[in-house]
């Protein structure tokens, strides 16, 4: 059966109860929740009794039946289309949770030549340094000697290692082949086209950039700085796509996003753990790597 025909059938059957009409219409939405309930006490049956509730399965499909149910009269109420939210919910779980989409990226340097585009691959060295008595760390480009942005310290009372942070934008670059603020430090902006160099190479999109790297390193600060993690908060993934969702790496998926910052705080700590260090920014091979110090 199809949704939408199961979603007709269910309004004919939707009860009008003795109460007002902003009863009538909560009522669905409690039912609900209880027939939610009525799914988790099978389960509790299932785990109390183990293969001796041979009934487990019928009962199983009458309560999630239950739960379609109230699912397609809340969804008439407010007329949207039960196939709607199908095609809505595979779509987002697809980008979150798709691996195959890991592979799958939009090369946003197709249309310019080598001096308008990111790098393929090229290595960096973090170096830290003493300076009137804070640490401070620069970046040199090895292939080209020369130093990428301005010498950056931590700006904060405690020594936490966010002077290092900058190698979140070389992983925006390497995983997913994207990065204003780079652009602007490597020269590569694409001023050949002035609407891209305005709106995508811009000011707003570096801010956008330093502004998602500031929230999740905020964020991770109470994870260990996700030393540990192999899956990021998926209410933190939603936010950062909100971020972007006016740019052209809205793109990317939610799941690239995550790789990407995994792989990024990965490099990160080690950076910390060995103040500082040489790094490969591979984006054809979609990968930071940590190589080692001097």
């Amino acid at each position: 059966m199809e949704f939408n025909e199961y979603q007709n059938k269910a309004k004919l059957t939707l009860q009008k109860y003795n109460a007002d009409k902003t009863a009538n219409i909560v009522i669905p939405y409690l039912g609900i929740i209880g027939e939610a309930g009525s799914v988790i006490s099978e389960l509790k049956k299932k785990l109390r009794d183990g293969e001796s509730y041979v009934n487990f399965e019928n009962r199983l499909k009458e309560e999630l039946g239950d739960v379609l149910w109230y699912l397609a009269v809340i969804a008439s109420q407010n007329k949207i289309d039960l196939s709607e939210i199908a095609e809505e919910n595979i779509k987002k779980i697809s980008d979150r949770f798709s691996e195959k989409d890991e592979t799958e990226f939009t090369n946003y340097d197709k249309n310019f030549d080598n001096t308008e585009s990111l790098p393929q691959e090229f290595e960096i060295e973090f170096i830290s340094f003493m300076d009137e008595g804070r640490q401070l760390v620069r970046i040199i480009n090895k292939d080209t000697g020369e130093t990428i942005g301005d010498p950056l310290t931590d700006n904060n009372y405690e020594d936490d290692g966010y002077r290092f942070h900058d190698i979140f934008h070389f992983g925006y670059l390497a995983n997913l082949g994207w990065s204003p603020v780079l652009r602007k430090l490597l020269k590569r902006k694409r001023k050949s086209n002035p609407e891209i160099d305005i709106n995508e190479d811009g000011a707003r999109a570096q801010i956008i950039e330093e502004l998602i790297s500031l929230l999740i390193y905020s964020e991770s600060k109470d994870n260990k700085l996700l030393k540990y993690s192999n899956n990021i908060d998926t209410g933190l993934l939603k936010l950062v796509k909100r971020l972007v969702k006016d740019l052209e790496v809205k793109d990317c998926t939610a799941r690239q996003w995550e790789v990407t910052i995994l792989n990024s705080y990965k490099v990160f700590n080690i950076l910390i753990e060995n103040n500082g260090g040489r790094v490969l920014v591979s984006k054809k091979n979609r990968m930071l790597t940590y190589i080692g110090k001097k």
